[in-house]
């Protein structure tokens, strides 16, 4: 099974403080950001069923006294660990924006208050 793809959330997060950036006074609404963060999560979904579908199946071989054997999981252990996967990919794909996208806005807001403090400190010197 591949590994989680994270290339999607990454491309939505970078769309997400791109459009910040773009108008900085507006910020980014609540409702923007959890949209794409589900959009994320469905296409990371969706990049990680195809992955699935390329890669193979992998094959357990043993050898005993001479004779090999080669099979591949059951079908049931097969579908429940590909259930998983879609399932930890979505996820993924919809927290990533998510965490990314708190930390800057916290980061951004703990910058304003030292650029305030600042500012208020140099009109008492005046």
């Amino acid at each position: 099974m591949p590994q989680l793809p994270v290339i999607i959330p990454i491309i939505v997060t970078g769309l997400l403080v791109g459009s910040a950036l773009r108008n900085p006074s507006r910020g980014i609404s609540k409702k923007k950001i959890g949209g794409a963060s589900v959009l994320s999560g469905l296409l990371n979904g969706a990049e990680a069923y195809v992955a699935n579908l390329i890669t193979p199946q992998p094959t357990t071989t043993f050898t005993r006294a001479g004779s090999t054997v080669s099979f591949t999981l059951p079908a049931a252990a097969r579908q429940t660990s590909e259930l998983v996967f879609y399932a930890s990919s979505i996820l993924a794909g919809i927290l990533i924006p998510l965490f990314i996208v708190a930390i800057a806005m916290l980061y951004s807001r703990g910058s304003r208050v030292e650029e305030n403090v600042e500012l208020e400190e140099s009109d008492l010197e005046k």
